[in-house]
Formats: C-alpha cells, sequence, structure tokens
C-alpha cells in the first residue's frame, strides 16, 4: 500500500506540478491551451503516462492572466 504522504515522481514531473501551481493555471484550463483532455493531462501530472511534450509544453506557459 502507498502512502499518501510521500510522493515518489519524476522530477520533470514534479516541477510541472509546481510550475502549474506557481503560475495559476488549474488542469483543466491548461489541458485546454494545451490541447489534450484534462484526463490525459492528470495522467502525466500524476506519473501515469509519460509525455515530455505535455511536460515542455506546461513549462513554456506564461502565468495564468485570468485564473478560475
Amino acid at each position: 500500500m502507498q502512502s499518501t504522504t510521500t510522493t515518489n515522481r519524476c522530477p520533470a514531473v514534479q516541477a510541472a506540478r509546481n510550475a502549474l501551481r506557481s503560475k495559476g493555471w488549474t488542469q483543466a484550463a491548461a489541458a485546454a491551451v494545451l490541447g489534450v483532455t484534462p484526463i490525459h493531462l492528470c495522467y502525466v501530472l500524476n506519473g501515469r503516462r509519460e509525455s515530455r511534450r505535455v511536460l515542455t509544453a506546461i513549462a513554456q506557459l506564461p502565468p495564468n492572466l485570468d485564473p478560475a
């Protein structure tokens, strides 16, 4: 059984999660801008799918000027 307090994510995935949070993006809004489904983005951010393209695109997102 996995602990919910300990994460074992790839550093690139953790950096993408932190970037979305610090730039003010929700997963749903970011998914729409990135051209992927919210479910796909969720899977990438939770390490269930690998997508270098999505991780790179998240790093290039500007700050969200219209936060939800």
